[in-house]
């Protein structure tokens, strides 16, 4: 699905500080560095024509964000998954997206809906015309980020939000390598919007359930080829 270049562009714009966070979180989302990949310092900045010192300060701000494990004498990697990792990411994504969606279908609109049926005809667009991992796994996160915004419950979301990088990163990996046809992804959140149109919580959840936890599995099973392969 990606086939971008394995080095990182030169910066050329003026917000430098932002350009190059935005250009290192890509090049990490899709995959051209893999988790558990070290992230030289010299090497980035050297790609990009810039100095090292805002480089320095974007793998912090990515630390922050939960991309990038600093090592002690040792350097910045990627961050790397166990299986504990992402069984715990899941499980936490569960019981916050469910408790979101049962205040969401009380408070969701007609445009809401209307929204979220958009991104899942552009989810399912993008994955056929093989988009790159990261525009996939945004449509994919806004979805689910749409539902938890409706619960209007500022804690709730913004605790969600604290795992979204690490669990758009596990996205990443697994729709390049683990969806079995290209409509899969698509209607996996069209069964959950669905039953959330006819405002059938049981089945909402249901199918909210299943679908994060067969992304469990899948996360599990392309962390495992992965390190396979190293």
């Amino acid at each position: 699905m990606d086939s971008e270049p394995r080095k990182m562009r030169p910066i050329v714009s003026l917000n430098l500080r932002e350009q190059i966070e935005k250009e290192v979180r890509s090049a990490i989302i899709k995959g051209r560095f893999q988790p558990g990949e070290r992230l030289i310092e010299s090497t980035i900045a050297t790609e990009m024509g810039v100095s090292r010192a805002p480089v320095r300060e974007v793998l912090s701000a990515l630390e922050r964000e939960g991309l990038v494990v600093n090592i002690p004498r040792r350097g910045n990697f990627v961050v790397d998954f166990t299986n504990k990792d992402i069984d715990e990411i899941y499980s936490f994504r569960l019981l916050l997206e469910i408790g979101a969606m049962r205040r969401a279908m009380e408070r969701c609109t007609t445009q809401d809906l209307d929204n979220l049926q958009r991104l899942v005809d552009d989810l399912d667009e993008a994955m056929v015309r093989q988009d790159d991992s990261e525009s996939i796994t945004n449509l994919d996160m806004y979805f689910h980020e749409y539902i938890c915004s409706l619960a209007d419950h500022s804690r709730l979301y913004s605790t969600w939000k604290s795992i979204r990088m690490q669990t758009q990163l596990l996205i990443g990996v697994t729709s390049k390598t683990h969806y079995r046809y290209p409509h899969e992804p698509a209607q996996w959140h069209q069964t959950i919007l669905n039953a959330f149109k006819t405002k059938d919580l049981v089945t909402a959840e249901k199918k909210l359930s299943e679908h994060i936890l067969d992304g469990r599995t899948r996360a599990i099973n392309a962390l495992t080829f992965i390190h396979a392969t190293e």
